[in-house]
């Protein structure tokens, strides 16, 4: 499966979790949002708040375990079946467990 282009909505959560003090972080982290438009978004942003966590240093909170944020078919970005080797290496752990697999700074942004 091909990862589309994340959604404005997961964008605009990174960057307003990256800008945000500790306690918001914290608060922002703690909402679940499984109304996201399809599995592999709701994959997604449960990875990216997983992995969120550990940069800030705070506790994971346990909805990122359910079984609603875990693909049972592999996701690649970019869709480049040359770049698959290069995703499974890099991929950060929380994208890798859910069966995602981006480049190393899927996180990171401009």
């Amino acid at each position: 499966m091909k990862i589309r282009i994340i959604s404005l909505e997961l964008a605009s959560f990174l960057d307003e979790f990256r800008k945000a003090g500790r306690d918001e972080k914290r608060k922002m982290a703690a909402k679940p949002r499984f109304h996201l438009r399809d599995k592999v978004h709701r994959a997604y942003y449960a990875a990216m708040v997983e992995s969120l966590c550990l940069e800030s240093r705070l506790k994971i909170p346990t909805w990122v375990n359910d079984r609603r944020c875990f693909l049972h078919d592999p996701a690649f970005a970019g869709g480049l079946e040359s770049l698959k080797a290069v995703l499974l290496v890099e991929s950060p752990l929380p994208f890798r467990r859910r069966n995602i697999f981006v480049s190393e700074n899927a996180l990171s942004r401009a």
